[in-house]
């Protein structure tokens, strides 16, 4: 008999666990880029790569503070943006790329921010945000979230190249 209760409780537990709601989607991606006269690794180093806040500077944010891990996978930090208070959690990390998720908001939120290497002596930038505009209440907030972002980012992307490109 416990053999049997354990049984329905884990196909239960199981089965609640797998369920999910369809949510709408209607997905948008950004993609920024910049040509850098430096290797991935220098590159990576000067706009803040190996620092998990160190993308603060470039975003003209308020202020940056890691939560808990120093970058890995499955490490939080938190962005004050002035106007809101952000929590981001690193999803995927290469030696020249890291990838974070904000896991409480409605638009499914992700940005990934690498270095390619191009050569010996030069790579590229490349930031590139997804989220799913379907979670914004209508097609002013779609406009104002991509227009946003797209002219924070951009600046974002050319402070960094300036950094990785100076002597």
């Amino acid at each position: 008999m416990k053999k049997i209760l354990i049984g329905a409780l884990l196909l239960t537990g199981a089965t609640a666990a797998n369920a999910q709601t369809p949510q709408p989607a209607s997905w948008t991606t950004l993609t920024f880029s910049a040509a850098l006269n430096k290797p991935a690794d220098t590159a990576w180093h000067r706009i803040g790569g190996d620092d998990w806040c160190g993308i603060a500077k470039f975003l003209d944010v308020k202020g940056c503070k890691i939560d808990s891990g120093k970058g890995e996978l499955g490490s939080i930090r938190t962005i004050d943006t002035g106007t809101a208070t952000v929590v981001e959690i690193a999803v995927a990390k290469t030696a020249h790329s890291y990838t974070y998720a904000q896991p409480f908001t409605p638009i499914f939120y992700h940005g990934t921010m690498a270095v390619e290497p191009v050569d010996a002596s030069h790579s590229r930038l490349v930031y590139t945000l997804i989220w799913n505009e379907a979670g914004l209440p209508d097609a002013a907030a779609r406009t104002a979230a991509r227009d946003g972002r797209k002219v924070r980012f951009q600046a974002a992307v050319d402070k960094m190249a300036a950094a990785a490109n100076a002597p």
